[in-house]
């Protein structure tokens, strides 16, 4: 049992061993990306299951509860903000992490509308490309 925890925390010490300083790394930028990749699998999964859902509210906490959390988790870890005291830092990540998944949903938005025209615009001839 105890070599089974060495081994676990030498891959955690791997897999956060960096060399760069902490204060290099944006933990906002691996929680948005978190984020979006998170919503977009749980969007892609299976839309029949979520939308089964009796009410609305319901459908929206699947969809939002994930990606927060996990954005959330990850601001909480790093050494973001650790000068605040503990219920300030937590209400400010909290508030950080929803602005993150808000703009994680428009940036999937955007992505969405951009393939979709472009596959609108050629969808007439969509083989002209292979001559």
């Amino acid at each position: 049992m105890t070599y089974t925890m060495k081994r676990m925390a030498l891959f955690l010490e791997r897999l956060n061993h960096s060399d760069q300083p902490p204060e290099a790394h944006s933990p906002l930028v691996a929680s948005f990306v978190a984020a979006l990749f998170s919503f977009a699998l749980i969007f892609g999964m299976d839309s029949r299951f979520i939308g089964a859902l009796p009410q609305w509210w319901a459908e929206l906490l699947v969809y939002a509860v994930i990606p927060i959390l996990l954005a959330f988790i990850l601001l909480y870890r790093s050494s973001w903000h650790h000068e605040m005291r503990r219920a300030t830092r937590a209400l400010v990540l909290t508030v950080t992490s929803c602005t993150l998944f808000g703009a994680a949903v428009i940036v999937a938005a955007l992505a969405l509308l951009v393939i979709s025209c472009t596959f609108a615009s050629c969808l007439d001839r969509f083989s002209a490309f292979h001559y």
